[in-house]
């Protein structure tokens, strides 16, 4: 099987629920994107999604997205075997350098052309579902916002089934910020919660804030990305000070990251988000180093759509080292894009992942055509 055809598509969506953090004080009105179509010599299509993240580490814009794809990636697998994938991906990887976010939407594509035409769910292309059950355990996200408003997120939540909590922090109000804690606390009395502060303070701020949010909470589940990645030993600074596990996202992008937080004694959790190590392999690569080295792994998202949502939950379900509800599912993104949106709903707080080949993903060709900006 042959690579025929890669299409990349930008797409903007309108935000429905903005997530507010320290990076995004107001949240945004909408999420421009670009996916993936993948069309092979047998007539299987493969589908990927890129979230761009500008603001982030080694984000980019999505026109810089748009230029490295047709400029570099899409003229390096024109023609090429789809089995190739190990090897295509390590090719890549050395033609982008610090550049991840482009390369994930074509090779998750590439993964699901290959599991489809050989008729396996991603989850089982991947190795196998964890447990023997397709199923994860989802946390809830609570944007910076008012205490009055996230006791009611937190009441109607907790009535879906939720259990673990991420509160957004490191905002201008910390007062209100520890209110929503303990709001969260209150209202749900047996919540795991987590704090994420998105790398918004010094590692001294993040050792005072982390005590009083810790007892706030009456115990933290962990903190994650308390200071800044550029602050290179902060986190082992903040992680040896507080009583509360760390984990790493912004400071984390590959295996070699993993290794570098553990032997530095950063991180006791690293975020492994499939947009930061350029697809499943150097996401699986990464998890592997962290079992090595005894950190724990959990599995976020980056504000993807559908398909980029399917593309890790398939990963999360599949990899042994994941060890915390996941954060693929958010916040409401509004169009999934997805035809088969409903086998994708949340239900009681878990996701059952589907089985149907690849992905397990239909792309909705009407809401796609709303989307689309070329």
């Amino acid at each position: 099987m042959r690579v025929e055809r890669v299409t990349p598509i930008p797409i903007s969506v309108p935000v429905e629920q903005a997530l507010k953090t320290s990076k995004s004080a107001d949240g945004d009105d909408e999420y421009h994107r670009i996916l993936i179509v993948l069309e092979t010599d047998t007539g299987v299509t493969g589908y990927g999604e890129i979230a761009p993240m500008a603001h982030w580490p080694r984000g980019l814009t999505q026109s810089a997205c748009l230029d490295l794809l047709e400029d570099v990636l899409v003229p390096a697998v024109d023609e090429t075997r789809v089995h190739r994938i190990p090897r295509l991906v390590e090719d890549l990887s050395s033609r982008l350098a610090d550049e991840p976010f482009p390369l994930y939407g074509l090779e998750v594509a590439l993964h699901d052309a290959l599991a489809r035409e050989r008729e396996l769910p991603m989850y089982e292309h991947l190795g196998g579902p964890v447990g023997g059950d397709p199923e994860l355990e989802c946390h809830y996200t609570v944007s910076i916002d008012e205490p009055s408003r996230v006791a009611e997120e937190a009441r109607t939540a907790a009535a879906d089934g939720y259990e673990a909590f991420k509160v957004k922090v490191g905002g201008d109000d910390f007062a209100a910020e520890r209110e929503n804690v303990r709001t969260i606390r209150e209202t749900v009395p047996d919540a795991r919660i987590r704090v994420d502060v998105n790398g918004a303070w010094s590692p001294d701020e993040a050792i005072r804030k982390i005590r009083r949010l810790d007892d706030d909470a009456g115990g933290l589940a962990f903190v994650e990305q308390p200071v800044s990645r550029d602050v290179v030993d902060g986190h082992a600074r903040v992680r040896d000070r507080v009583p509360v596990p760390i984990l790493a996202d912004e400071a984390c992008f590959s295996a070699s990251d993993v290794a570098r937080l553990a032997t530095r004694g950063s991180a006791d959790i690293v975020n492994l988000k499939l947009a930061k190590t350029g697809g499943f392999t150097g996401a699986k690569a990464a998890a592997t180093v962290a079992a090595a080295h005894g950190v724990s792994c959990f599995v976020g998202g980056m504000l993807e759509l559908g398909i980029g949502q399917a593309a890790s939950a398939h990963f999360a379900v599949s990899t042994p080292e994941v060890a915390y509800p996941t954060g693929i599912f958010n916040v409401d993104v509004g169009d999934s894009l997805l035809a088969n949106d409903d086998e994708w709903r949340i239900a009681d707080a878990t996701c059952t992942v589907p089985s149907s080949p690849g992905l397990g993903v239909e792309l909705d060709s009407e809401a796609l055509e709303r989307c689309r900006t070329d």
